[in-house]
């Protein structure tokens, strides 16, 4: 499916915790990808492959996720986003695009609030959760809805980093279905670019317009026929989308 050869990994030990961080490609601004909640770095193997065809993409594997040693205990979403903007002081990076994924939206979304002098560009790709939806129950059920419109690769992806990580799955299941990315969002004071796929039962339009009233200047953009891993099944797409804020941009 197009893999991507990491160029490095290296782990960064951060007080009790451990993240693993991959790199690829080379040049400016760096781009940093955060996974969603249960999965690692692997999907996001297409849409590096895109990325470090101009850009340093990194991607960091939060704790208990892909090889990531599991810290044994339950973190908070701004706690993972500390953990994240201690990894880009560590590695010496600034100006980054900072890019999220599900989860990794609101992880993100955390570290560009508190660290407005590393993060240039917020990229969220399938924001979490829906206000309308907060409940595990309903995230449950549209999760199995999308599973019905990605590809088998993907689904192959995403449940087998899920059964890898199940206890810290279930662990941080809580923190991120509780916290609120409207209320976080404000906060961020670099330019936010919010992209979901057409066909992504889990972000659906009307709460990216929710979001975007929050932070004046927020810029939506919908990749056609994708669902919720919108960056395995268009990866082409989402790289313009996240460099240019154009889709159909040229290459």
């Amino acid at each position: 499916m197009g893999r991507t050869p990491w160029e490095e990994v290296r782990r960064e030990r951060i007080a009790d915790c451990v993240l693993t961080v991959r790199r690829t490609g080379q040049g400016r601004p760096p781009v940093v990808l955060v996974h969603g909640i249960g999965v690692s770095a692997r999907y996001f193997q297409r849409l590096a492959a895109e990325l470090s065809r101009s850009n340093t993409v990194y991607a960091i594997e939060l704790p208990g996720f892909g090889p990531t040693p599991d810290p044994h205990r339950a973190l908070s979403v701004p706690e993972l986003g500390a953990l994240v903007v201690a990894a880009l002081r560590s590695l010496e990076l600034g100006g980054v695009v900072l890019v999220g994924h599900s989860m990794g939206c609101q992880v993100a979304t955390e570290a560009a609030a508190s660290a407005p002098d590393l993060v240039d560009r917020l990229v969220l790709l399938g924001p979490t959760v829906n206000d309308q939806e907060r409940s595990i129950g309903k995230q449950a059920l549209r999760l199995a809805q999308d599973t019905l419109r990605e590809s088998p690769a993907v689904n192959w992806i995403v449940f087998t980093d899920y059964l890898r990580s199940m206890v810290p799955y279930l662990r941080i299941l809580p923190a991120m279905v509780g916290h609120r990315l409207e209320e976080a969002l404000p906060r961020v004071s670099c330019p936010v670019v919010l992209i979901r796929g057409e066909r992504d039962p889990i972000v659906p339009a009307d709460w990216l317009q929710r979001l975007a009233a929050g932070n004046p200047g927020a810029r939506i953009i919908e990749v056609p026929g994708a669902p919720h891993v919108l960056m395995h099944s268009r990866p082409a797409e989402t790289a313009r989308a996240l460099l240019t804020g154009n889709p159909h941009a040229a290459a």
